[in-house]
């Protein structure tokens, strides 16, 4: 039922090569899919009444894309910015001038928020064609053993005049050897990384993870059979009072968790990061891929968890929990795929006033499917929205 690999990149891991270590997921699956915990009954209630849908594509025509985030920014002549991730034409953006690495994070714009979008095509230029050999990613994996080949799920803010934003990164742990590959002892090195920009295009990154598991160093996701605590990634960032709230996602017995940190310093120190809940504490079991938003003084936040079918990728629907306090949360329900796709995953929010009401939208990716080879790309964005 859960496939940490699956999970946690929403396509099987690929080593630079472009080549699928399939029979390894499947092991894994296997191993963990009588570790799951059977799912609370509130994950079962369907929400999709209060949920309007268009079912029209913002972005299409990629390869494999994902992780909408949009901000907005009053005044401007582009008011709404955009940051998503994934592989633009080829499967790990093979052949894309000036890049290193697999999954690379892009930029986007829109007058409207219905679009039409434009992606960032490099030196200054924008994309208003929709064709995805022109975009460019923003920045390339730094090559050391904690950001070697995996940049993606960007959150972003924007404080006074600077954007910051966390994203995942990936290397190849201590001993440089791709997860999987002859030789390897240790696995890949999951981490979450910062930096900080004037522009949104141009980015400062901190010179190590801002967060990572204390023991991720050398150490296997697995350990004979048994899945450990740690391996953070997927960030959802907010700005409160002074205060920098992370909540992401990492790898236990029961599924990949949520948990939560804060930091009252600087963004891109390490140091100035607290660990508050994970581990053994997390503030939900069985929730990756978090996106938390805040309407007035209720956090929202949606994920796609698994266990609402026995199959890995139709088995995984957006759900939504509700908290006081973004610690203690209540799931609420989930939300079923639009009619035309198989499946809809990685939701990013979007708070929005319009004519006096306040609208949720939800940004999500649909999977392309298909028997008897079922495809795990995503191939088009949309969003849906319900008023608050």
């Amino acid at each position: 039922m859960w496939n940490p690999f699956l999970q946690r990149y929403s396509h099987p891991l690929l080593l630079p090569s472009g080549r699928v270590l399939c029979a390894l997921c499947i092991l894994m699956a296997l191993v963990l899919v009588g570790r799951s915990q059977p799912l609370p009954p509130e994950r079962f209630q369907n929400r999709d009444a209060l949920w309007e849908r268009n079912g029209k594509n913002i972005l299409s025509g990629f390869r494999n894309m994902y992780n909408f985030h949009v901000l907005h920014e009053p005044g401007a002549e582009y008011p709404f910015r955009a940051w998503f991730f994934g592989w633009a034409v080829e499967d790990c953006n093979t052949n894309v001038p000036g890049f290193q690495g697999c999954d690379a994070i892009f930029a986007a714009r829109a007058k409207r928020l219905e679009g039409p979008w434009e992606v960032y095509a490099g030196d200054g230029k924008w994309d208003a064609t929709g064709n995805p050999h022109l975009w460019r990613p923003l920045f390339s994996p730094s090559g050391t053993y904690y950001d070697e080949w995996h940049n993606g799920d960007p959150s972003v803010v924007k404080v006074g005049n600077r954007y910051y934003m966390a994203y995942s990164a990936t290397g190849h742990d201590k001993d440089r050897k791709p997860d999987g590959a002859p030789g390897d002892v240790d696995g890949s090195y999951l981490c979450i990384m910062g930096a900080v920009s004037e522009d949104g295009i141009h980015w400062k990154r901190s010179e190590k993870p801002i967060l990572a598991y204390p023991r991720e160093y050398g150490r296997k996701a697995m350990e004979g059979d048994v899945v450990v605590y740690g391996s953070y990634h997927r960030p959802s960032i907010l700005y409160e009072n002074g205060v920098f709230k992370m909540w992401f996602d990492y790898w236990t017995p029961r599924g990949v968790a949520m948990g939560y940190a804060e930091n009252r310093g600087d963004f891109l120190n390490p140091d100035d990061w607290q660990v508050i809940r994970a581990g053994k504490e997390p503030c939900l079991w069985e929730f990756p891929n978090p996106d938390v938003v805040k309407v007035g003084s209720l956090y929202y936040a949606y994920a796609d968890p698994s266990g609402y079918a026995n199959h890995p990728w139709k088995g995984r629907k957006i759900v939504e929990a509700v908290s006081r306090d973004g610690l203690n949360w209540q799931v609420l329900g989930y939300l079923e795929p639009d009619p035309d796709t198989p499946a809809i995953h990685v939701p990013e929010a979007f708070v929005w006033q319009e004519g006096g009401k306040t609208f949720i939208y939800l940004f999500y990716a649909c999977q392309v499917g298909g028997e008897p080879e079922y495809d795990y790309r995503y191939n088009r964005i949309r969003f849906m929205r319900r008023r608050e």
